[in-house]
């Protein structure tokens, strides 16, 4: 039986940014959650991360998750291939990770 290979963090990040483009914003996580492939909590940490980069706006309490304009910039240098996203990502993550 064939199982596809699990997906990395940066995968993931990749997959959220892709659906938040294509929704344009989020204010149901449920939904959000479902288009990535990933439980709800999951998502909610995966979303703190992304802010913590600077990929993504989110306010837990008040609403919806959208785009900055850093997030963007990563898709349009992406030109929306998620194997581009992946690798302009790792260069963020590896590059937030050597400074603290």
């Amino acid at each position: 039986m064939y199982r596809k290979k699990p997906r990395t963090r940066i995968e993931i990040y990749a997959d959220i940014l892709l659906s938040l483009d294509k929704m344009g914003s989020c204010d149901k996580l449920s939904r959000l959650a479902m288009m990535v492939g990933v439980p709800y909590d999951r998502l909610i940490r995966y979303l703190n991360e992304l802010k913590g980069l600077g990929l993504v706006r989110w306010e837990p309490y008040s609403g919806g998750v959208y785009l900055t304009r850093k997030g963007l910039e990563a898709l349009i240098n992406a030109q929306n291939n998620r194997d581009n996203l992946v690798l302009i990502l790792s260069g963020l993550v590896q590059g937030v990770k050597t400074i603290t």
